[in-house]
């Protein structure tokens, strides 16, 4: 199974998981050669532009690991502080309305390959066993532990994250659960 390297790939592991990083460009190939037998990548549309669909037809949404798409601008410290307020203020504007733009345009993109996928190519979709949801959580979170206690950084960032998270979390996960009941009661229809 093609993991991402660091954490996600080592938390696969720890779960059972016989799994192994590998860039991109490997990863069909791999497949076709059969040394490897599963693999996660990203979502619908990069997956079929890869064409995993010639030769996996079983398709799991999406990468335990992989639950929103992160979006980050780099600016040269230097350059940042010497901006004016307003040059930071537009950039900033900018950064949020590209990024709504973005996520937009992956979420119609995605619905359109996964429709491709499905109804195309032979693929079929399932449904993560729900038993797996816990065991990798608990490995994540386990590994995250683990590289706090080697890491002072590290150790504040997952600090600042779980701090975050446990405000965040209950009311992100009710209103994910309402919105995809909702989706699928509309995909229903469609059948």
């Amino acid at each position: 199974f093609r993991t991402p390297p660091g954490i996600p790939g080592q938390t696969y592991k720890d779960i059972g998981i016989a799994s192994v990083a590998m860039g991109g460009g490997d990863i069909l190939p791999a497949l076709e050669a059969g040394t490897i037998d599963a693999a996660e990548w990203c979502c619908p549309k990069p997956d079929s532009v890869f064409g995993f669909q010639k030769v996996l037809k079983h398709y799991y949404l999406q990468g335990l690991h992989q639950v929103v798409v992160n979006a980050d601008l780099y600016v040269n410290g230097k350059v940042y502080r010497a901006m004016s307020k307003r040059e930071k203020k537009a950039m900033e504007v900018a950064a949020n309305a590209s990024l709504s733009k973005a996520m937009s345009y992956r979420i119609y993109e995605n619905g359109k390959a996964l429709k491709f996928l499905t109804e195309e190519a032979g693929v079929i979709l399932h449904d993560t066993p729900a038993d797996y949801f816990p065991a990798y959580m608990a490995a994540a979170k386990a590994s995250l532990e683990k590289n706090a206690a080697k890491n002072a950084f590290f150790k504040k960032v997952w600090d600042s994250q779980k701090e975050f998270a446990d405000i965040a979390v209950p009311f992100w996960s009710g209103a994910q659960m309402s919105n995809a009941k909702l989706g699928m009661a509309h995909a229903a229809t469609l059948k």
